[in-house]
């Protein structure tokens, strides 16, 4: 198996996105346009192009490489005490907002003709925020609503990748669908989350305070989501 070719077409598409990222920031910064609407067009011409048309982004690379930088970015950036503030209404949001909007994508998707399985794959999908999408979008917006907006979208991805992983399963015939089942993998996915985050911190938190260098607190700083 030749991977060479793989690898080639992996770093040219990496140092193309780059660059598209920095011309359509500055383009958002010269004309006042929103910069994500502008984001998405310019990658929808990338995907459009001959030399990508075909490549395929493994889902492992979003899960374990860009989501938690982005998270990671998104947690540091965000009020901890307004967070407290506003927790009620970012939790509910979080775990009540996102099966009810899946709900509903799923049953626009099934009066379209999708079944039932596949509609709630495609709710799944889009029901949760995304962290950037609401800091870049919603930065006019007033400030609790921002925060809770910004904090809820810190979670939501714990929900919503339960209903997916669930509505997957189903679809597949892996396993048939159970209420307490999909109950207990709830549980495990915020209380996973919450231990792993505790672990991370109390493990890295004395590691920065003994560090001497400013470069070495940087590197750890980038290394926290990953190591995470």
């Amino acid at each position: 198996m030749n991977t060479n070719g793989t690898d080639v077409e992996s770093l040219e598409l990496i140092v193309v996105v780059a660059v598209g990222v920095l011309a359509m920031g500055r383009l958002s910064r010269r004309t006042g346009l929103s910069e994500p609407p502008l984001l998405l067009g310019a990658g929808c011409l990338v995907g459009l192009t001959p030399p990508f048309a075909g490549f395929t982004l493994s889902p492992d690379v979003v899960l374990f490489l860009f989501l938690p930088a982005l998270l990671y970015w998104e947690a540091l950036t965000s009020s901890v005490r307004e967070i407290r503030d506003n927790f009620r209404s970012i939790a509910l949001q979080a775990t009540g907002l996102v099966p009810a909007t899946a709900v509903a994508v799923a049953a626009v998707a099934h009066t379209l003709g999708y079944s039932w399985p596949i509609a709630f794959v495609l709710g799944a999908v889009l029901a949760p925020t995304d962290a950037a999408a609401v800091a870049a979008v919603a930065k006019a917006m007033p400030r609790r609503i921002l925060t809770v907006l910004r904090a809820e979208s810190l979670l939501n991805d714990g929900t919503a990748l339960v209903l997916l992983a669930v509505a997957i399963e189903v679809v597949t015939d892996e396993r048939p669908f159970s209420w307490s089942g999909t109950a207990l993998a709830f549980v495990e996915s915020y209380a996973g989350g919450i231990v792993i985050g505790a672990a991370t911190a109390l493990l890295l938190i004395p590691v920065r305070r003994r560090l001497p260098e400013p470069l070495l607190h940087s590197v750890l700083s980038v290394a926290t989501p990953f190591l995470a």
